[in-house]
């Protein structure tokens, strides 16, 4: 815990420091914080150590959650939904998870006062300015909640189809009973989604929810698509197309580049700004320009061939996208 006192103290100093090119350095760093055998660390020791190794990162951490105690309000269902993320922990670790909150020097209420919630903020942020700029957010990335189901065979497909228009089945029902994987529940995407074919794509811009189940083969006739335009009226679901835009690159980071020119972040401890900018370059903004609301004219769709590549990826890569 000491040693973390010291980083947080580097990190300030990182921040606060008066001069260009400058290397912060601690008042009272000649204090003891361990010895070792005959070697003693001081306070000045432990405070280089981990600031050439971790101090980028360490005021990366530490300015977003700032950021997101100024400008995320902790609301009922956030504590709600936090209680029950320590709840599934304690079932899923048991003995586990109370172990590592010994060993971290915390109560089950600290870990979810000092890890659980911070991590709800900073999920919370972008969604935040998003809030702020949604008009303009829906009228470059026009979402629109679907229900896409897929399937390898086309007599599958069709049966799926039949039972879904003379209602004897969920969408969820229909996927399942059919050899699909699809989960069948209701999804947001944008033009600049790259989850499905460009067909699909394509029904999904020009149709309307009126049209309702659709069966739409791939433009290679590998896969089966049946899509149903759940709503097109943003009202309906404005909480999940705001979850969908903060999974766009391009909005996040003209969120993220917003709050700290909002908060005047800037850099002086040379060593930091060198680690932030291997690290996160996106953080430097005393030499980056703006970053800007992304516009209809900035953002490009898909190109079908881009739409099938994705198409291909494995899970592996899937995930490591993420």
């Amino acid at each position: 815990m000491q040693m973390k006192k010291v980083l947080v103290s580097a990190c300030a100093l990182a921040l606060l420091a008066g001069c260009s090119d400058a290397s912060a350095k601690l008042s009272n760093g000649n204090e003891t914080v361990m010895t070792v055998g005959t070697q003693t660390f001081t306070k000045a020791d432990v405070y280089s150590m981990m600031l050439n190794s971790m101090g980028g990162q360490e005021v990366y951490n530490d300015t977003m959650s700032y950021i997101s105690e100024q400008e995320v309000e902790i609301t009922d269902a956030m504590r709600d939904e936090a209680k029950q993320m320590v709840d599934f922990y304690k079932m899923m670790y048991g003995s586990q998870f109370s172990q590592y909150l010994t060993e971290s020097g915390m109560t089950e209420e600290e870990y979810l006062e000092k890890v659980v919630l911070p991590s709800q903020r900073s999920e919370a942020l972008p969604k935040t300015y998003i809030d702020a700029h949604f008009d303009e957010l829906v009228a470059t990335y026009d979402p629109i909640q679907v229900i896409v189901l897929s399937f390898t065979s086309e007599d599958d497909a069709k049966k799926a189809l039949t039972a879904l228009k003379d209602g004897s089945v969920t969408p969820g029902e229909a996927a399942s009973q059919n050899n699909s994987n699809s989960a069948g529940t209701e999804e947001v995407v944008t033009n600049t989604s790259m989850t499905y074919d460009s067909a699909v794509m394509s029904v999904i811009r020009s149709g309307t929810v009126d049209d309702g189940w659709v069966e739409v083969p791939s433009t290679d006739g590998a896969t089966f698509y049946l899509v149903n335009i759940v709503s097109k009226t943003l009202a309906d679901f404005k909480d999940e197309a705001i979850t969908a835009l903060a999974g766009i690159t391009a909005v996040t980071s003209a969120a993220t580049d917003s709050f700290l020119r909002k908060y005047n972040f800037h850099i002086y401890d040379i060593n930091v700004y060198n680690s932030l900018k291997e690290l996160h370059p996106e953080f430097l903004i005393q030499d980056n320009a703006p970053v800007p609301l992304p516009t209809p004219a900035a953002t490009e769709a898909p190109t079908p061939a881009a739409t099938e590549a994705a198409e291909t990826e494995t899970p592996a890569a899937t995930e490591a996208a993420q």
